[in-house]
């Protein structure tokens, strides 16, 4: 069986008006901008599954306490 992986991802609600980033700070390459909380997040899950199959080194996931969060970003 496969070990199962969570990698913190920054919501932030600021960078553009009535949308929401994700960005996954272990998966550089996962950035995405959803209409609402939902569609972002099944973007970026969809990003990170397209972003660890082309790599042959997963990234260990970050502590949640290792990521600097600014102005109105959460961390999920």
């Amino acid at each position: 069986m496969a070990e199962r992986l969570v990698y913190p991802a920054v919501f932030d609600p600021t960078v553009e008006l009535n949308r929401i980033q994700i960005t996954v700070p272990d998966v550089p390459e996962v950035k995405v901008l959803g209409i609402d909380e939902d569609d972002a997040v099944m973007k970026a899950a969809h990003a990170i599954g397209e972003a660890l199959a082309k790599t042959t080194e997963i990234p260990v996931p970050s502590a949640p306490s290792e990521i600097a969060l600014y102005g109105q970003q959460r961390l999920s």
